[in-house]
């Protein structure tokens, strides 16, 4: 592990101590990735594959004029159709990912980008195969040796994990070997084969681009979204989760709740026992939140001593349930020794009236305001019963 943390330390620069095992794993897998870094990452994929997408489209037509100019008719013909189909199929993903946004849709984009162009070198070298093993005489020769390294340099610009380079390497690997393999048996296969080794190499150098490029972003979403105090999403952050959130529930039709809670009588911490004991109570309370949500439940800080929780895939009644547990298990000791309690309110996206997420944090809001107009410490679920749930 040392050896790993020292590794890492190269990568990104800063303190191996600071390195820790959840930030490993973030740089292997993509498993315990945060929303905010789901989402940003997806993005990012996303908007690099059309930039590519225009830069390959341009490169793949303007080489039909080189093809012509440096090989015979049939076979600049052949090499022209191949061109203008990969063309196509680059601007028909540039047009399909427009209005993509998930890592699952930046998964398939990635994959289809890759996959266009390692099909492209497959169809292209058994027509130039001899010219392209023995000998490079000129700029179009040159370019289709090197192509094979445009391809593997493209996974330096994508921030991605361990894993995932590794399959997108397996794929590109896969596909080499398979193309030696379809060189004529009079050819020498060991320019090839070199070829084969120099693309081993390159691939370690754009691999490690592309993890320290995730292990910047890594830090840098840590830092922008999380809430310094309670570790949860700050509101600007959550707001982010909370569009996205809703409208992937929206299209797919499924459940999603919103929880929020107020700490009661806060105001009486801050001015009896201070604001270092306030801090305490918010960071405790906090805790214990995260111990009873579910790992694909979000918790937000929305402001001061109110909390957001985002339960995706779960009803109204379902949240009501869920806390109520938390609600037995506690949100910590008030310096005077008694127990910290909340109102909180609960709303789902089934409720009538909710257009947007805005609408789905303001009706749980109502639903918080009015427990503390009926004595606090207590639950209320918009739309089920519309009345408190006793603590």
């Amino acid at each position: 592990m040392s050896a790993l943390r020292y590794l890492l330390n190269v990568i990104t620069g800063g303190s191996g101590e600071k390195i820790s095992h959840q930030r490993i794993a973030g740089l292997i897998s993509a498993r315990l990735h945060s929303h905010l870094l789901v989402r940003r990452r997806a993005l990012v994929i996303l908007s690099r594959i059309r930039l590519m997408t225009i830069v390959g489209m341009v490169l793949f037509l303007a080489g039909i004029l080189m093809d012509v100019a440096s090989f015979p008719p049939e076979t600049s013909s052949s090499l022209a159709l191949f061109r203008g189909i990969s063309a196509l199929l680059l601007l028909g993903l540039m047009v399909v990912t427009r209005q993509k946004d998930t890592l699952r849709d930046a998964y398939v984009a990635l994959g289809i980008f890759f996959a266009i162009n390692l099909v492209f070198q497959g169809l292209y070298q058994p027509l130039i195969l001899p010219q392209f093993v023995e000998s490079i005489d000129g700029l179009t020769s040159a370019s289709y040796a090197i192509f094979p390294f445009l391809v593997v340099v493209c996974i330096a610009i994508f921030p991605l994990t361990f894993k995932e380079t590794f399959l997108t390497l397996i794929l590109i690997f896969t596909s080499e070997l398979l193309i030696l393999s379809l060189m004529p048996s009079q050819v020498n296969p060991m320019p090839g084969l070199g070829i084969l080794l120099s693309l081993m190499g390159a691939s370690m150098l754009c691999a490690f681009s592309s993890i320290s490029q995730l292990s910047y972003m890594l830090s840098l979403v840590e830092q922008a979204s999380v809430d310094s105090l309670t570790n949860c999403y700050s509101r600007n952050s959550g707001e982010e989760i909370l569009d996205v959130q809703f409208r992937i529930a929206q299209r797919q039709k499924a459940d999603l709740a919103v929880v929020f809670l107020d700490i009661d009588n806060f105001k009486i911490i801050n001015d009896q026992f201070g604001h270092e004991a306030g801090d305490r109570i918010l960071a405790e309370a906090a805790a214990s939140m995260k111990r009873n949500l579910r790992d694909s439940d979000v918790l937000i800080r929305w402001g001061g001593e109110e909390f957001v929780m985002l339960l995706p895939n779960t009803n109204a009644a379902g949240a009501g349930k869920a806390i109520r547990r938390m609600r037995t298990n506690g949100f910590g000791l008030r310096p005077d020794g008694q127990p910290v309690t909340a109102s909180i309110g609960i709303t789902d996206i089934r409720s009538v009236g909710t257009k947007s997420w805005t609408d789905l944090v303001d009706q749980a809001d109502e639903e918080m305001y009015r427990v503390k107009t009926h004595g606090k410490n207590n639950v209320s679920v918009v739309r089920i019963a519309n009345t408190s749930i006793a603590s």
